[in-house]
């Protein structure tokens, strides 16, 4: 989608801070094709990432100038070029070049139909909690997954100088995961185990040989990472959307942190337990890890 707008900057967001309610301005009401697409100058909501979509985007509300409230269904990022104004989402957003100096983020907030705010007034924005909460769980869940399977695959690498992760472990999540999908009660991470990541000293026959006696020890690792809980955070708290963010934490004791641009529990002790199942796919494994 394309579309010409008057936009000047990106979006504020909050959804870092833990935030799900905002007051905004409203700075664009669009149709296209049956759907009503609305951006404010600030909001809560956490869109659905066009470079990485495993997070769906926050659904919620908003309160019009008269009072009345109309759905919104979903939100998803879009791209402004604050030079020509103009607003692309979708394939034609993914074409752009992300180091491009003139784009911004943008959240589109996509509203059922029925009465639409007018550009200019000022709404209120509300998040769903219960719905941002279950992808919040499981997202918190699939970092420490990623770094229990991390150490879980260490004896597995030949060679030394590999990329570590914040234990100090080969990251292998980083370096094969293809696809993620996190859910309200499940999540899925799809690893590829190439032959660039053999070159690179993984011996992928030996992990793959047994992945039962893997996602043991990887939820015996979970388990150990609980027993100590500790404050999660997610920096900056508030910023433009394209800002870089930084998910925070510890585990046993020790700091451990990796860039995200989710949503996370607020503490550790919000979750009672994770487990992770592995399943053989072409060339590699898929992990679905569970969190409680």
């Amino acid at each position: 989608m394309e579309l010409q707008t008057g936009l000047t900057d990106g979006t504020i967001v909050t959804f870092a801070g833990g935030s799900l309610a905002e007051t905004a301005t409203v700075l664009l009401v669009a149709e296209r094709e049956g759907q009503v697409l609305v951006v404010t100058d600030r909001t809560p909501f956490h869109p659905q990432s066009l470079t990485w979509p495993d997070q769906p985007g926050d659904r919620g509300s908003l309160t019009l100038a008269n009072g009345g409230l109309v759905t919104v269904r979903d939100s998803r990022e879009a791209v402004l070029n604050v030079a020509t104004g103009l607003l692309l989402a979708g394939d034609a957003a993914l074409g752009q070049k992300r180091g491009d100096p003139d784009l911004r983020a943008v959240v589109l907030h996509w509203l059922d139909a029925g009465p639409v705010p007018t550009v200019g007034d000022v709404v209120g924005l509300t998040v769903d909690q219960t719905y941002r909460d279950a992808l919040s769980l499981q997202h918190t869940g699939v970092h420490l997954a990623a770094l229990a399977l991390n150490q879980c695959a260490a004896p597995f690498w030949t060679k030394e100088g590999q990329d570590p992760d914040t234990m100090g472990f080969p990251n292998l999540d980083q370096a094969a995961v293809t696809r993620s999908e996190i859910g309200g009660t499940a999540s899925l991470d799809v690893y590829r185990l190439g032959k660039s990541l053999r070159k690179k000293g993984f011996d992928r026959d030996a992990f793959v040989a047994d992945l039962s006696d893997r996602a043991a020890t990887i939820n015996a690792t979970l388990a150990t990472m609980l027993a100590s809980p500790a404050p999660v955070s997610l920096t900056p708290t508030e910023g433009q959307l394209g800002d870089r963010r930084l998910w925070s934490s510890q585990l046993n004791g020790k700091p451990v942190s990796m860039p995200c641009g989710g949503t996370h529990v607020a503490d550790l002790s919000q979750i009672a337990r994770i487990t992770v199942t592995l399943d053989p796919v072409e060339d590699g494994f898929a992990m679905r890890t569970t969190t409680h």
